[in-house]
């Protein structure tokens, strides 16, 4: 005879691009437990989907055979020692997503030109980093500079959406310098030009 009250899930779904389009989802480690599912949605919605798995150490990489079915093609990336693909279609790099790119940029071009998207989930630091190559180190690989999104990771606790505060992200836009505060258990992909990264670091060490 007990009520038990149920919430959730909270955020905004996943942008899934349109069909043709060609996406770059970027996963370091527990990030890639939730891209897979994503990869998987976006081809089933008639997205090109170049994935890089990036972890520390081999033995961190799981679920690699939904994480292929989830792409067209998986570059992974490990720290520790290079991880055999399964397919012939895949690659594989000694390093980091970083790494990752920048195989892509010498080996398979037109697949970087083409991409309209791009997703990173992972941890903070990785997510600044993979921005800022995409912006700058690898610029001119995409033949129009890509849409980038990151999944923001910060403090929460009420988890009850749009109610405590401890998870507002502070944002920048590019163009006019206005800031403004976003609720991130709400809105968990975010424009990636747009994030404070320094302000995000500070909210998750404290």
């Amino acid at each position: 005879g007990q009520f038990v009250s149920l919430m959730g899930p909270t955020g905004a779904p996943s942008r899934i691009p349109a069909a043709g389009s060609s996406a770059l989802l970027i996963g370091g480690g527990l990030g890639n437990a939730v891209l897979l599912s994503i990869g998987a949605e976006m081809r089933k919605a008639g997205v090109n989907v170049t994935y890089i798995a990036g972890y520390k150490k081999a033995i961190d990489r799981y679920k690699h055979q939904e994480i292929e079915n989830a792409a067209d093609m998986v570059v992974w990336a490990c720290e520790e020692r290079a991880l055999s693909p399964s397919s012939a279609r895949d690659a594989s790099v000694r390093g980091n997503v970083i790494d990752a790119i920048g195989l892509l940029q010498d080996q398979y071009p037109s697949l970087l030109a083409n991409v309209n998207e791009v997703l990173i989930i992972g941890s903070d630091g990785m997510m600044y980093a993979a921005h800022r190559a995409l912006r700058y180190d690898f610029a001119e690989c995409f033949s129009k500079p890509p849409k980038v999104l990151v999944s923001v990771n910060s403090p929460m606790q009420c988890m009850m959406k749009e109610i405590c505060a401890q998870c507002l992200q502070r944002q920048v836009c590019p163009e006019t310098g206005e800031e403004r505060f976003v609720y991130s258990c709400a809105t968990q992909d975010q424009d990636a030009d747009a994030v404070d990264f320094a302000g995000l670091r500070l909210r998750l060490s404290q």
